[in-house]
């Protein structure tokens, strides 16, 4: 019904407007409720001369757009309710359609919700709108347009995806290009990509590893991003002190030192590096394109992976859209004798429950370990689905958990070691690990055994990425 009163409004627009051009009325800045339960009320006080109102909204630069035709005031206000919800951090774009003796008056906003109330971060002026004819076929075509010649319409079908408040995906096509680095500069955009800087031994089931920003260890070489996981040359010696430099977000004192001597602990047996995209790129549905060489050696866990900005990559427990993984080892097998090794690709969701993960999955068993060659691995997220390709052949759709990600997500991309949720106990034959999951000396005992695994790290046991691509779905 909306897109009827919009066609009457733009043919009434013809028969009045003669195009001369004349700012006599300055459309007020739009006012806005938001109710206690799902919805809100947006609107602008009455005026005289005001004839009838046409409000479009998109909230968080989702598609549809909501809009409303008011023809009559109420309470001396023109205002249109809505019925959906309006989270924090989300933006609302409003464009303002104004009558006004005879003429017609356009006019935008962009709010952006911050703890229950709506700041306005951008305004237009009110500017008048002329119509033009156009022959076509024999047939008339009436479009709008600004008085700057600007037409609001759009030659391109429109996207579901949303980025974040430094873009937009307004105005921009489905499979456009939202985001991509090549990793062929001399060094890493730090604009873009940050480190995530702490231990991550402070939960005894946590993985052994602590996350540095050392350029032995992440690096750009010739358009690749390498991440190297290192062995620590001691783990006795000394306090572990990462000061200032530390991104914890639960816990400072356990994830930024282990104090000397303290019971049970050691420093970590191995760092490595992880990086995320928080502060600068997020978006919500649209597909997202990794090349990239997977990691081999007994352990090793990559992360290539989507995690809700409501969350930070530092933070414990958190849902995860998990682009792609393999383990490291490069031979593997559960108590039901599956091949859980790098030969088999996994990609999926990871969404947590008090405080126990519900995985939903999908795999694919190659004859090669994945850590072998590059290969493209792809997300498709959308609102009812997520898709899972690998050098465009798709192995996996999943419909279940989609709602627990209804918010923009950045990337993450790392490399782990262990975990009790990478390599559980439960599904591992006694005696494969040279640790258990929770147990207090779990650290200890990984590096007292180091011979068994070290051995099987080497040159392939970097995950390197050529390159990362988001486009608009």
């Amino acid at each position: 019904m909306a897109y009827k009163f919009l066609l009457n409004f733009k043919l009434t627009l013809l028969i009045i407007l003669i195009g001369k051009e004349n700012i006599a009325y300055k459309i007020p800045s739009v006012e806005i409720e938001i109710f206690k339960e799902r919805g809100f009320k947006i609107s602008i006080p009455d005026d005289p001369g005001i004839q009838r109102i046409f409000f479009m909204m998109i909230a968080d630069e989702s598609c549809p757009a909501l809009m409303d035709y008011i023809t009559q005031a109420t309470n001396d206000s023109w205002s249109s309710t809505q019925h959906i919800s309006l989270q924090n951090n989300d933006k609302l774009q409003v464009s303002v359609l104004v009558q006004y003796n005879d003429h017609i008056y356009e006019k935008s906003e962009t709010l952006v919700v911050l703890n229950t109330r709506l700041l306005n971060v951008q305004q237009s002026s009110t500017r008048n709108i002329i119509t033009k004819n156009i022959n076509r076929n024999n047939g008339s075509e009436c479009q709008l347009y600004l008085s700057s010649d600007q037409r609001l319409s759009k030659q391109c079908k429109p996207t579901s995806s949303i980025v974040n408040s430094g873009s937009t995906s307004q105005g921009i096509c489905q499979g456009a290009l939202l985001f991509e680095d090549n990793f062929s500069e001399a060094q890493l955009n730090t604009s873009v990509w940050m480190y995530d800087i702490r231990q991550r031994m402070y939960h005894v089931e946590e993985e052994l590893v602590a996350f540095e920003d050392s350029p032995q260890i992440s690096y750009l070489r010739e358009g690749h991003l390498h991440i190297v996981p290192t062995v620590a040359s001691e783990v006795t010696e000394g306090a572990y002190q990462l000061g200032d430099r530390c991104t914890a977000i639960e816990s400072r004192q356990l994830e930024c030192s282990i104090s000397k001597g303290s019971f049970h602990k050691i420093k970590p047996p191995v760092y490595s590096a992880q990086l995320h995209t928080r502060e600068s790129f997020n978006f919500k549905y649209g597909k997202i394109v990794v090349r990239a060489k997977l990691p081999k050696g007994d352990w090793l866990f990559p992360y290539m992976m989507l995690q809700p900005v409501s969350t930070h990559a530092e933070t414990h427990y958190a849902n995860q859209l998990r682009i792609a993984y393999a383990r490291g080892n490069d031979y593997l097998r559960n108590t039901q004798n599956d091949d859980i090794s790098g030969h088999r690709l996994y990609g999926g969701i990871i969404v947590w429950h008090d405080e126990r993960a519900v995985q939903i999955l999908k795999n694919r068993l190659s004859t090669k370990h994945y850590g072998d060659d590059f290969h493209n691995y792809t997300m498709i997220w959308r609102r009812d689905k997520l898709t899972l390709l690998v050098d465009n052949d798709i192995y996996g759709e999943i419909k279940d958990g989609l709602q627990f990600f209804n918010e923009k997500c950045f990337i993450i991309f790392g490399v782990t070691v262990g975990g009790f949720l990478n390599f559980d106990d439960s599904i591992l034959m006694n005696d494969v690990k040279p640790y258990k999951n929770k147990h207090p000396r779990a650290a200890f005992s990984f590096w007292h055994n180091r011979n068994t695994w070290a051995s099987t790290w080497g040159k392939d046991s970097a995950m390197i990425i050529d390159y990362v691509r988001v486009y608009a779905d």
